[in-house]
């Protein structure tokens, strides 16, 4: 056969490999393409940012899911030769019962639009919808498979380690309606080919078009595309793809967790270390302009007096993109055991049982509402920020200062909220601290989800909107903003007019 034939054959064969992408149509028996063929586009775009915003909802609960399933692995490999306690026996039925109905929400947000991974060249005229939100819609896809990958590699991957675990966690539980075989499955599906394949599809597509998209000028494309690029799952593909990571010939998501887990042994790296730090929801793609400085940290705490409000943003984080407005995070400084003494708390017994924690040996001042729960941190564990405000209640009695700070550290160990409705208080998040502290303020919330909540800036507001609080100091991009344009600056921050100031 001459070069010639052996060419044209070449370029055939090419063509017809291409030919059913560029002639593809869709195929109504799809329940996605039911989804998106025949919806007017302003219909879609509608619906899409609505659902994107409950992928949001459900990616923060996965966040709040690992947090708590990592704690207990932490304990348990404490307590590797002793035999599970009752309580832990039940946190792992109830986490098994969570996590199943979490996948299957994700596997639903996953589904919904993968037919589009598809369509960049689909021609049928009944898909009116744009390349913008076509895009859009698949990287939404595409955000929930990772999740979903990324909950398995981070917690599930820990249990499937250990072989004691592994077993208790396959027997089935009439009690919590839990079938046998549970991990057994999770495991299979997460190591089968063709989901491979489609998490593949969906990571090139992405990385082929996102780049003709101006996702800073879209918030849920911005949040979907730093969900994506910040996914454990994604870079562990990327790495995988680029290096053959110790020189082994596998391939991501074909062993997805013995690969996983053999990784990090080769590059010594304790998995139950790795995932705590960098997979609860706190990936950082760098430490905060105001992290280690001494400076900064000392000016804030001898301005602090008790019940002062901080306000921080930390644009590094991912977590910092799930909440509206400019701050993302809010917490309370309760005072060292002098100001304590002086305000007639110190011996309460709410307050007795922090003495130690609060005490100038161990400087735990901040209460503060995060995924793990509500805990007592330091100064200096909060200070990994680029923004932070402090903000003082003017209207205070000595009586309502008491009250307000019991209050605050009567919410310590409660369980982080991502529902974010202040309606209850078995769980709350950062700004609902603030809301349940101080019960004499009238606090300004919104409704969203169809339920009543408060963002850091709605409390921030109080600042400039009817002054029942003071700006005390504001530090912008690690710097200290001066006293006489601070509070000008603050309000442009917080409405939304600052630009990149």
């Amino acid at each position: 056969m001459s070069n010639v034939v052996k060419s044209v054959l070449r370029v055939l064969t090419l063509f017809l490999m291409i030919l059913p992408a560029a002639c593809q149509t869709i195929d109504l028996t799809d329940p996605c393409w039911r989804q998106v063929a025949g919806i007017a586009q302003r219909d879609f775009a509608r619906q899409l940012n609505s659902e994107i915003d409950e992928l949001q909802s459900t990616v923060e609960e996965s966040l709040v899911f690992r947090a708590e399933i990592l704690e207990l692995a932490a304990e348990l490999e404490e307590q590797k030769n002793a035999a599970l306690t009752g309580k832990q026996l039940q946190t792992l039925r109830q986490g098994t019962v969570a996590y199943l109905k979490l996948r299957q929400r994700l596997y639903a947000f996953a589904k919904r639009y993968e037919c589009l991974v598809d369509a960049e060249e689909t021609g049928d005229v009944r898909l009116a919808i744009d390349h913008h939100l076509k895009t859009k819609a698949a990287m939404m896809s595409l955000s929930a498979a990772l999740t979903l990958y990324d909950n398995y590699m981070l917690a599930i991957v820990v249990f499937e380690a250990d072989s004691r675990l592994r077993r208790l966690l396959n027997d089935p539980d009439a009690g919590f309606d839990i079938q046998a075989n549970q991990l057994d499955k999770v495991t299979e599906s997460a190591n089968s080919i063709a989901k491979r394949q489609r998490i593949r599809r969906g990571i090139a597509l992405f990385e082929r078009l996102v780049k003709a998209e101006h996702v800073v000028e879209d918030k849920r494309m911005e949040y979907l595309y730093a969900l994506i690029t910040s996914s454990p799952s994604y870079q562990f593909t990327r790495k995988v793809q680029i290096g053959e990571i110790a020189s082994r010939k596998f391939s991501f998501l074909e062993r997805v967790g013995s690969d996983f887990v053999a990784e990090m042994k080769d590059e010594g790296v304790n998995l139950l270390s790795l995932v705590f730090g960098n997979t609860v929801g706190l990936y950082e793609e760098r430490k905060g302009l105001l992290y280690n400085d001494g400076g900064a940290t000392q000016h804030i705490r001898e301005a602090l007096q008790p019940l002062d409000i901080l306000l921080e943003k930390t644009p590094f984080r991912l977590t910092d993109r799930f909440i509206p407005g400019h701050f993302g995070h809010v917490a309370i400084w309760i005072g060292n055991e002098e100001e304590l003494r002086a305000l007639g708390v110190w011996d309460h017994p709410v307050v007795v049982q922090y003495h130690d924690r609060i005490s100038s040996r161990n400087g735990h001042n901040i209460v503060e509402a995060l995924r793990p729960g509500v805990q007592l941190n330091s100064l200096e564990h909060f200070m990994n920020v680029d923004d932070v405000a402090v903000l003082r209640p003017t209207t205070l009695t000595t009586a309502q200062k008491r009250e307000a700070l019991v209050l605050a550290l009567r919410q310590i160990g409660k369980k982080y909220d991502f529902n974010f409705d202040v309606n209850t208080t078995d769980k709350i998040v950062c700004s609902e601290l603030i809301y349940i502290s101080f019960p004499t303020i009238q606090w300004p919330t919104e409704r969203t989800f169809g339920r009543h909540t408060i963002s850091p800036d709605l409390v921030a507001r109080l600042a400039f909107e009817n002054r029942q609080l003071h700006l005390m100091l504001f530090y912008r991009k690690g710097k200290l903003v001066p006293g006489h344009v601070d509070l000008r600056r603050f309000r442009k921050l917080v409405e939304g007019k600052a630009g990149e100031d």
